[in-house]
C-alpha cells in the first residue's frame, strides 16, 4: 500500500499519542483537523478540505468522534475515499453490547466501514475517561462509583497496537476486525481506591446503580474483552506516570 498514513482526530487524546507512534516507527503519517496548524485542514462534516487531506494517502486510521455525528461524519469520509485508499476505524468493545446511545453511533459507523471492506479495531475505556470520572468523584464528601468492573487501557498501548497494525495493513495484509483491551479487569470500587491511594485522599466509598438496560449491560461485562487483556501499562502505572509529570 503505497502513500501516508492520513489520521483523523489527530488532535485528540490518543490520536496525539497515535501520531508520535508512526513516527518513531518511521511510518509516513498525516494529521487532520478542523484547525490545527501544520495538519492538513479539513471538516468531516461539510467536506472542506477533505479531498485535499486524502490525497495521497493510503491508509486512513479514523479515530476522530464528537459522540453525536459521528455516522454522519464516518459517511462523509467513506464517501471522499478512493477504491485503492483502505479505512482502519476506532471503535470501541461492547458497542454491540451496551446500548448506550454514544455505543449505537459508533456500532452504526463499525457497519459502514464494514460494507466498505475497511478494518475495525476496537479498544476498552481509556485511562484518561476513567481518572476524569475518578477526580470529578472525589470533588464530593461522598465518592460514588460505578458498581460494575472495567478493563482500563492506556492510550500508549492502544498506539503501538495500532502502528503494528496499520504497518501490516500498509505491507497487504487482509482487512482486520481486533479488540484490545487493558492488562486488568477490576472492579470500579478498586480502581477509585487506587486514584485515592495514589493523591493521598480519604473518601467514603459509595455504589451507584442505576436502572436500565445500559447500566445491566456494563453489569454484564458487555464492554470487557477478558481474553484480549493486551495491555501492558496497568491503572497505577497510569497514575504514577501522571502524579510525576
Amino acid at each position: 500500500m503505497d502513500g501516508v498514513t492520513l489520521v483523523t482526530g489527530a488532535t485528540g487524546k490518543l490520536g496525539r499519542v497515535l501520531m508520535r507512534e508512526l513516527e518513531e516507527r518511521g511510518l509516513p503519517a498525516r494529521g487532520m483537523s478542523r484547525s490545527a496548524s501544520g495538519m492538513a485542514r479539513a471538516d468531516l462534516l461539510t467536506g472542506e478540505g477533505l479531498a485535499a487531506a486524502l490525497d495521497g494517502a493510503g491508509l486512513v486510521i479514523h479515530a476522530a468522534t464528537d459522540g453525536r455525528r459521528d455516522v454522519r461524519a464516518a459517511e462523509r469520509l467513506l464517501g471522499a475515499l478512493k477504491p485503492e485508499q483502505h479505512l482502519l476505524y476506532v471503535s470501541i468493545v461492547g458497542v454491540d453490547r451496551v446500548p448506550l446511545p454514544y455505543y449505537r453511533q459508533k456500532l452504526a459507523v463499525e457497519h459502514l466501514v464494514r460494507a466498505r471492506g475497511g478494518s475495525i479495531f476496537r479498544a476498552t475505556q481509556f485511562h484518561d475517561l476513567l481518572f476524569t470520572l475518578a477526580r470529578a468523584s472525589a470533588r464530593l464528601p461522598v465518592m460514588f462509583y460505578p458498581a460494575f468492573d472495567l478493563q482500563p487501557v492506556d492510550t500508549r498501548d492502544v498506539a503501538r497496537r495500532l502502528a503494528a497494525v496499520s504497518a501490516s495493513l500498509r505491507n497487504g495484509a487482509a482487512p482486520v476486525e481486533e479488540d484490545f483491551g487493558g492488562p486488568e479487569v477490576r472492579p470500579v470500587k478498586d480502581l477509585f481506591r487506587g486514584f485515592l491511594q495514589v493523591y493521598g485522599k480519604r473518601r467514603p466509598l459509595a455504589p451507584l446503580r442505576l436502572p436500565g438496560k445500559t447500566f445491566r449491560g456494563y453489569r454484564a461485562g458487555g464492554h470487557l474483552a477478558p481474553n484480549h487483556a493486551l495491555g501492558t501499562v496497568t491503572w497505577e502505572d497510569y497514575l504514577r506516570d501522571r502524579a510525576e509529570a
